[in-house]
């Protein structure tokens, strides 16, 4: 191996996956070191444990190392971050598992605030599992006080870093939205250069299955920054049932935004200049790409006439205002309605009639008609 030629050294570099592979073939010599360091350290992922995170602040303070990091991923579980299955009755309250929550969530903290000293960093990618490896590697469940806690702490620290940090993408999985007095911190984004910006949120009915609280889940809103000239794609996704939140204002303006996906949002108009609709069409300037997946809208009473506006209604102002539109993804699951029942919380509407379905399909017929005049690659339909 010492003896092969750079070039075929390079190419198997390249077509190792393993992370324990190119470690041990970086220390064969001089030329594989230089060959695999950028490879290997280019996504850097942090288990919820504390080795964990000591060992990615030691290539945080590794010269050599940390100008190779584009992208921090933290506690990444093959797609299980997007849900709340741990119950809390079975978690550790012992004093030693306090101990090892208070320093787990000090060193998350203190890594994530110097996040800027990855001079190179792109992305990075927050996962937040009720749950943390103890340093014998037992896997501890955390009651959601803990959790919390943490999350708004490792919140905290990465919009802290982003003042000064060149992260251009930023995706939040799994986020339990909490009262808006404890998010003082999105405003330094202002003047950031990032342009991507997902936020996955737990569920309304999924949180108060796991917590044991009743209140309806909290506003977004605060999360984002006031307003940003560079963002150009914007995520906000419930991937395991229905987000609503009566206390959602969405008064931003991003003139550059091009791209806007919502999943399992609430079309709610309680607010009428700061709801779902009113945050669309005040970027009909800028947006090219439009993806909702199923999304509802919500009515109070079940002739849908007070409270809520129809789907028909919602597609003919779009095709009048998204002139600039390009591309409409829309699921078959988006042109439902939901209510609030007292036990169940939001649910879908099921007594609306067959007239209003036809309608409501007739006008995004219409709506996505006028955008494929516009684009050969505008609409998709699952």
């Amino acid at each position: 191996m010492k003896d092969l030629p750079v070039e075929l050294l390079d190419a198997i570099a390249e077509n190792t996956t393993s992370v324990a592979d190119l470690l041990s073939l970086r220390g064969i010599n001089v030329t594989c070191h230089e060959l695999v360091t950028p490879k290997v350290f280019r996504k850097l992922h942090i288990r919820n444990s504390l080795k964990s995170v000591q060992n990615c602040q030691d290539i945080l303070a590794s010269l050599e190392i940390a100008p190779f990091v584009r992208e921090v991923v933290y506690d990444y579980r093959d797609g299980s971050c997007n849900c709340l299955p741990l119950s809390p009755r079975s978690t550790d309250d012992s004093l030693d598992t306090f101990q090892i929550i208070a320093e787990l969530e000090e060193s998350l903290t203190e890594f994530f605030c110097q996040l800027s000293r990855f001079i190179n960093l792109d992305a990075v990618t927050l996962n937040f599992w009720p749950a943390f490896i103890t340093p014998s590697g037992l896997e501890v469940r955390e009651h959601p006080f803990w959790f919390t806690n943490r999350q708004l702490a490792v919140l905290h620290a990465i919009y802290y870093s982003m003042k000064t940090s060149p992260i251009k993408s930023l995706t939040l999985n799994n986020i339990v939205l909490m009262s808006p007095k404890c998010y003082n911190f999105p405003s330094p984004l202002v003047e950031t250069s990032f342009s991507h910006l997902s936020i996955s949120v737990a569920a309304n009915n999924e949180l108060g299955e796991w917590s044991g609280s009743k209140s309806l889940n909290s506003s977004l809103s605060p999360l984002l920054p006031p307003s940003n000239p560079h963002l150009t794609s914007l995520v906000f996704r419930s991937p395991r049932g229905l987000y609503f939140s009566p206390t959602l204002r969405l008064a931003s303006h991003y003139p550059a935004l091009q791209s806007l996906v919502l999943e399992n949002i609430v079309f709610d108009h309680n607010s009428p200049s700061e709801n779902i609709e009113e945050f669309i069409i005040r970027h009909k300037d800028s947006l090219v790409r439009l993806e909702l997946r199923s999304c509802s809208c919500y009515i109070i009473n079940d002739s849908g006439t007070k409270g809520g506006r129809s789907w028909s209604g919602i597609w003919e102002r779009l095709k009048q205002e998204l002139t600039g539109l390009r591309e409409i993804v829309v699921d078959r699951g988006s042109q439902g309605y939901t209510h609030l029942d007292p036990v169940l919380g939001h649910v879908p509407h099921k007594s609306f009639n067959h007239a209003r379905a036809e309608q409501d399909e007739e006008k995004f017929q219409n709506f996505a008609s006028a955008v494929r005049t516009r684009s050969n690659i505008s609409v998709t339909c699952h």
